[in-house]
């Protein structure tokens, strides 16, 4: 990242504010360096590494002077980077947690390899399954932990959904559907260009197809459409905001996902999953995944899952990227693999790959492996 141009240091040491909370014993710490001080770094990523289990937010790193500051300053970090490579050569981290724009996370995850740093980077992992490719390829020759960002997979409700299907409770699995819609019509968010990566599928998209991919398997091909509405009229904007996708299964199975930046309106997530005996079904889930699902098992009517909710009845937002943040730091103790690994991610590109060809072309795609 290039220094601002005030002529400030690259590296920048903040008054110490009040102390740490006590991190737990019987571990290795694991010392972060958190890279891109948006929004999802200040409401999500920062809160998570500071409250995770042997865990430490030791320095960010942003372009932004004014951003990286105010990320440091709310989470008592003192050392503050404006630039990258400055940062990964004197930082004394043994992780990175990237959450810059999407078009950046390849070449940031192959500069914190080469530095021997282990990386959880937030999704997508990259905007085109060869990046991807070339970045897996560059992990299988090192000893770190990296992985791609999918929080959904720690909620109450997916566990509870996992469980339901393996243990037979609905049958064998043949189909489903997802429909996800989040508000994008914000002028604090970078301009929403396909060559960042800032479409749909490449944003949100990827927690579903990933989810999907856990769920279902690799699927044999797809199909899209994809429509471009624009309804605020914004300059500096040539995305799809509308993408409706069907992911076909070799063995039959079907999984439908719409995908909706349109709505001037809160954001929602609603699934549904069917199987040969009954089905489950996640309402309405704001806010983030806090609401119970249900299962139908049988033709009487919908039964409560209890386990699947949060617990919180205030409507206020749980941090799903703690439980995955401590996940992370104990593959990185115990040198195993976390719950995202980066094949699954990697899987999830080229099936992204597929889906924009589809909605190129106007046809079903074949999914290559």
């Amino acid at each position: 990242m290039p220094t601002p141009s005030n002529g400030s240091m690259s590296c920048h040491t903040a008054p110490a504010a009040s102390p740490r909370h006590e991190f737990q014993a019987g571990g290795k710490m694991v010392r972060w360096l958190l890279v891109g001080p948006g929004d999802i770094a200040h409401n999500r990523v920062a809160p998570a590494l500071c409250a995770a289990r042997n865990s430490q937010l030791v320095a960010v790193c942003g372009r932004s002077p004014k951003r990286a500051e105010s990320l440091a300053r709310a989470n008592n970090v003192s050392t503050i980077y404006y630039d990258y490579d400055q940062a990964l050569a004197e930082a004394d981290v043994d992780a990175v947690y990237i959450a810059t724009p999407h078009h950046l996370h390849v070449d940031m995850c192959l500069k914190a390899l080469a530095a021997n740093k282990h990386i959880l980077c937030e999704k997508p992992l990259g905007i085109h399954s060869a990046e991807c490719l070339r970045l897996l390829d560059a992990v299988k020759k090192s000893d770190r932990v990296t992985c791609c960002s999918n929080y959904r997979l720690f909620t109450n409700q997916f566990k509870t959904t996992y469980r339901l299907i393996q243990d037979g409770t609905i049958g064998d699995l043949v189909g489903g559907w997802a429909h996800d819609e989040e508000n994008y019509y914000n002028p604090s968010n970078a301009p929403l260009r396909k060559e960042l990566g800032m479409s749909p599928i490449l944003g949100f998209g990827f927690y579903l197809l990933n989810l999907s991919l856990v769920l279902f398997g690799m699927p044999s091909e797809v199909f899209a459409c994809m429509s471009s509405c624009n309804c605020d009229h914004q300059p500096d904007y040539d995305i799809d905001d509308l993408e409706n996708i069907i992911l076909r299964y070799p063995n039959g199975a079907q999984f439908s996902i719409i995908l909706n930046m349109t709505a001037k309106a809160p954001l929602r997530h609603a699934y549904q999953f069917y199987g040969s005996k009954g089905r489950i079904y996640w309402p309405e889930c704001p806010p983030h995944f806090n609401s119970p699902i249900y299962k139908v098992a049988h033709p009487n009517g919908y039964e409560e899952i209890p386990e699947s909710f949060s617990g919180d009845t205030r409507g206020v937002r749980p941090n799903w990227h703690l439980p995955m943040i401590e996940d992370f730091v104990r593959a990185v103790q115990t040198n195993t693999s976390p719950l995202c690994t980066i094949e699954s991610a990697v899987k999830t590109a080229v099936i992204t790959d597929a889906i924009i060809k589809s909605a190129a072309s106007g046809r079903a795609e074949k999914v290559t492996a």
